[in-house]
């Protein structure tokens, strides 16, 4: 008898407790995004780049394409270079992996008996979407040393 006049004491008790926190108005924070997609507009920054000197080509306000997206990701132990996006008062957001720019892989039918299946590039066109919210305020492009660290090569200004 006194075990079920405990359970029905805190089963009465929680119940009480837990309407008294619902009742509570809960301050919503909107989760935005990180990466952009093919439905909202963002901020599509083109790169010229060589291995060693990046600049800015090209900022345009549009909807990325969808081939745009596939491309763009977190980064990863495949990835040679990296973008890293600074937002205000130079604050790391998050980093991108744009795999290796200069080196040209083939695509063609009749090279799967080759050794190689590419070649290095002098320069490549970069382009990442970032969601407009994000705002940034720079870019440090970095490459991957022989011992697997990001070393920064160039920082670019988002103008």
């Amino acid at each position: 008898m006194v075990i079920k006049k405990n359970i029905v004491f805190f089963t009465l008790i929680f119940s009480l407790s837990w309407s008294v926190q619902s009742n509570e108005i809960i301050d919503k924070q909107k989760l935005n995004k990180i990466h952009a997609n093919p439905f909202n507009d963002a901020y599509i920054i083109s790169f010229d780049g060589s291995p060693s000197n990046f600049s800015i080509k090209k900022i345009t306000v549009d909807k990325p394409n969808e081939r745009l997206l596939k491309k763009i990701k977190f980064l990863s132990d495949d990835d040679t270079y990296a973008i890293k996006v600074f937002g205000k008062d130079n604050k790391y957001l998050y980093a991108i992996g744009i795999g290796n720019p200069f080196y040209a892989t083939y695509q063609h039918i009749g090279y799967e008996d080759r050794k190689h299946m590419g070649g290095p590039v002098s320069s490549a066109i970069v382009e990442i979407a970032i969601p407009l919210h994000i705002e940034p305020s720079s870019f440090i492009v970095s490459k991957r040393d022989i011992t697997g660290k990001f070393k920064d090569i160039q920082e670019i200004s988002f103008e």
